[in-house]
């Protein structure tokens, strides 16, 4: 090859090299529109949020808003779990009376932590062959899978771990809510005198009682709130479930993002050997041109300084590529539980294209999440647990009927020389609900299965978009990754090639040639991005459909 065609090359080299720097972002940066909420998070810590159905208010207490429960009841009420608004009544009278712990209905998720900085510069990663052949790598054979990554973020995600609790509490609350109130024991004494009684002041004589006073619920007040916390309990496990299908769709975003960044890392480090290769040729090219071959001389020198210049942007976006690829492994860590000091080891194995068959009809997967997605099972159960509120508030209606019975009642006879009279008593104390038979609760129910049957309604149409997004996302996502492989790749390969044989025979100038390179570069930066995007939105559907209906 002679040297001022392999100088050429070299040259071609270094600014397919340096070009990127003046724009794009890494395959892994790519984030979705500027609309996507979930740019710039690591991982949205899950919270359960409040029971759908729950008779609470919606904005929470109003102003100067005061539970006079707490002070009135002072038995052990079902408190549930702190994440949880809605209370489940507690028994009494005013079993109805509790405060909402959050003012908002649905999952509550708090500030997400930062995410990595990404790096502003374009990672080098050429056209052609390099770039097709690290987009479609599988990785290690000894790397995670994606499944594999699900399995252990099921098993050992902390986060996952501790609202796992709230199913026991939950437990605890149906145990709580089936309990039976404590009969009462009463002792007393009547008819002491101040002194004795005499002819004079008669009276007594005294009499000494043991009174059992036992409360009968006789409009099912005990199995009413055992229905309602049953229900509770049940939408409780959908609203988990849907806990554990969010976790997955973060593992699925972290895992591709693992992916990208490894891609961009490789493709770097690739770069940056290339340049060390051609740098140490064309410094034994240059100690071999004779001392009287000045101009030649020059020339060499000149190009040995570029490539060094070029070297050093090199391995500085190498750096970048590598912080990019760690960080990313400290976010898929983060989800799966692993310790940090193993981080490192979280390498992914999987393409970014794997075998995927057609998708089902986009009324069969609107069909399929309706009754899949675990958030719209947790509305429907929460309308029945909503009706279920509204006959224990029927239920309060009545209070408690107190049965009083007095097995034994001693008359001290003492006193006027005769033997102890001993006799019992029976009796009933109930009250008449003349003015307090629960009305506005009783409404109030009423009204939050109106309420919860609207959001039902509402929850239900915004799964069917989610599901129409997903679909499309995914069908324009594959479309424009088959026009770029199909069109774009090959046109901007044989364009930059006849600039490079142009620009050989001298036909093109530098900056001629250098335009071709920026929109190689630019369609090569593309082709990533589409083919990120292309499997993000695969997982995509399968988030928005509940299930796995794609790879």
């Amino acid at each position: 090859m002679p040297r001022c065609t392999r100088r050429h090359a070299a040259l071609l080299l270094l600014l397919t090299l340096v070009l990127p720097w003046c724009g794009g972002l890494p395959a892994h940066a790519w984030q979705g529109d500027a609309n996507d909420s979930s740019r710039g998070r690591i991982i949205e810590f899950p919270d359960l949020g409040p029971i759908p159905g729950a008779n609470t208010p919606s904005f929470g207490p109003g102003p100067g808003a005061f539970d006079a429960g707490g002070l009135e009841n002072a038995d052990v009420g079902i408190i549930g779990g702190r994440r949880r608004a809605g209370l489940l009544p507690r028994q009494g009278r005013n079993a109805s009376r509790s405060v909402g712990m959050q003012t908002a209905r649905g999952m509550q998720l708090p500030e997400p932590l930062p995410a990595p900085a990404t790096p502003e510069r374009g990672l080098a990663i050429g056209t052609g062959e390099l770039d097709r052949r690290l987009a479609d790598d599988e990785g290690p054979e000894n790397g995670i899978t994606l499944d594999a990554a699900i399995d252990r973020m099921m098993a050992d995600n902390i986060d996952v771990r501790a609202l796992r609790q709230e199913l026991t509490q939950a437990d605890a609350d149906i145990l709580t809510a089936g309990l039976r109130t404590n009969p009462l024991i009463y002792l007393d004494s009547q008819f002491i005198p101040y002194g004795s009684y005499t002819d004079a002041t008669p009276g007594g004589p005294t009499q000494y009682d043991v009174n059992i006073t036992y409360p009968l619920d006789v409009s099912r007040k005990r199995q009413a709130r055992t229905v309602v916390a049953r229900m509770a309990k049940t939408a409780l496990e959908a609203q988990f479930q849907d806990v554990v299908r969010r976790q997955i769709d973060n593992v699925n975003k972290a895992f591709v993002g693992l992916q990208a960044a490894r891609i961009d890392m490789l493709a770097a480090q690739a770069a940056v050997r290339r340049v060390e290769s051609l740098l140490a040729e064309e410094s034994r090219d240059a100690a071999a041109i004779p001392a009287a071959d000045i101009a030649g001389g020059r020339k060499a020198t000149d190009l040995v300084r570029e490539l060094t210049f070029g070297l050093e942007k090199a391995r500085l976006t190498a750096l970048d590529a590598t912080e990019a690829f760690e960080d990313a492994q400290e976010t898929l860590g983060i989800l799966l539980g692993v310790p940090p000091e193993r981080t490192q080891e979280l390498v992914p194995r999987g393409g970014l294209r794997p075998i995927a068959p057609e998708p089902p009809p986009l009324e069969e997967m609107v069909r399929l999440a309706s009754g899949c997605r675990p958030d719209v099972r947790a509305v429907r159960l929460g309308v029945t647990r909503a009706r279920a509120e509204v006959d224990l508030q029927r239920a309060n209606r009545f209070d408690d009927v107190y049965l009083f019975y007095d097995p034994i009642t001693i008359q001290d006879l003492g006193p006027v020389n005769r033997p102890n009279s001993q006799s019992w008593a029976v009796g009933l104390t109930f009250s008449l609900p003349v003015f307090n038979r629960n009305q506005g609760n009783i409404a109030r129910a009423q009204s939050n299965v109106t309420q919860t049957r609207t959001e039902l309604e509402s929850m239900e149409r915004r799964v069917a978009s989610e599901v129409r997004l997903a679909d499309r996302e995914y069908h324009y996502a594959r479309r424009a990754l088959e026009r770029i492989e199909a069109v774009l790749l090959p046109q901007a390969e044989a364009r930059l090639r006849e600039a490079q044989e142009a620009y050989e025979a001298g036909e093109i100038t530098i900056d001629d040639l250098q335009e071709h390179l920026e929109e190689a570069a630019a369609v090569s930066q593309s082709h990533r991005e589409a083919l990120v995007r292309y499997r993000r939105s695969m997982l995509d559907v399968n988030t928005a459909v509940g299930m796995r209906v794609l790879p």
